[in-house]
């Protein structure tokens, strides 16, 4: 697929972006470093990670690259290649060199975050060492670039259901990304989120949201380079009814005119990371999550 060069920018200067597939009926958002290269996205990543498994039940993914005043979405069909396949191996010869051009471009692309893991590499998990990493690529059938308005400085807020740590480290982090299903296949925005009394909203910076679709809620904050400093939050659920935004203004400082429309997201789950070490929890409460959609 081309892209112009607006979007080539942006993949470009982007280290990381979210990808979204669906995990059964919910989606599920995770971070990703990625290479554009032969009309595809590349990843990495564990052969015993939740994705992969997801990616060959349901192929349908769609990730997005934020590069600050605008965003890249990409939505298409992600393949999997294990590199202890045959099948895979065959299935990257057959794709000529764009299999070859896609990882040497990864791998120079993400050198930083390779130096990473040598930093880390005694505390890295088996399962996340390089003998037991699969290769992905996102094929994209559609491409959107999205202008994005200045994101304000945040008051801290506290995502629920999850460690104390990995509370405190995502507290300021302005940014989140709200992803629902449209036709069976991931939306992603980014978006204003706010927690008050165990209720988040959040504000995506396009797209509606229909009441009672499935979606998720990710809050993540980024290393430059150590992939074991990484923490995040996806808290996935279903949405609601329209609620008021007022939250979100408040912690932002912006006034209420200024919030799209919120939508009530009900958690059914809450995955969390710290590093390579991630936790799941069903809320108890009858906490309630709230997106607002543009």
């Amino acid at each position: 697929m081309r892209l112009n060069s607006d979007a080539r920018a942006v993949l470009g200067h982007t280290p990381i972006g979210m990808l979204a597939l669906r995990a059964g009926r919910l989606p599920l958002v995770n971070p990703a470093a990625f290479h554009f290269a032969s009309g595809s996205l590349w990843m990495t990543t564990s052969r015993y990670a939740a994705k992969v498994l997801s990616a060959k039940r349901d192929p349908r993914a769609a990730f997005l690259v934020d590069g600050g005043s605008k965003a890249l979405v990409l939505r298409g069909a992600l393949e999997v290649y294990d590199p202890l396949s045959v099948s895979s191996q065959v299935r990257a010869v057959l794709d000529g060199p764009g299999y070859f051009v896609g990882m040497a471009g990864y791998a120079l692309k993400n050198a930083p975050y390779f130096a990473g893991y040598l930093l880390d590499l005694t505390h890295i998990p088996r399962e996340w060492l390089p003998y037991n990493r699969v290769v992905m690529r996102l094929r994209p059938s559609d491409v959107e670039l999205i202008d994005l308005r200045p994101f304000p400085p945040a008051q801290a807020a506290r995502v629920p259901a999850v460690p104390a740590e990995v509370s405190r480290r995502l507290a300021g982090v302005a940014r989140g990304y709200a992803c629902w299903l449209e036709g069976g296949m991931p939306v992603l925005r980014p978006a204003l989120w706010e927690v008050e009394r165990g209720e988040v909203t959040v504000a995506p910076s396009a797209g509606r949201v229909k009441s009672g679709s499935v979606g998720a809620l990710v809050v993540e904050s980024h290393h430059r380079f150590r992939p074991s400093l990484m923490v995040g939050a996806c808290v996935r659920g279903t949405f609601g009814a329209t609620v008021d935004g007022s939250g979100i203004a408040e912690r932002y400082g912006i006034e209420l005119d200024e919030i799209p429309t919120a939508v009530e997201l009900r958690p059914e789950r809450v995955t969390s990371w710290r590093g390579f070490a991630i936790a799941t929890a069903v809320p108890r409460s009858a906490r309630h999550l709230r997106v607002a959609q543009a």
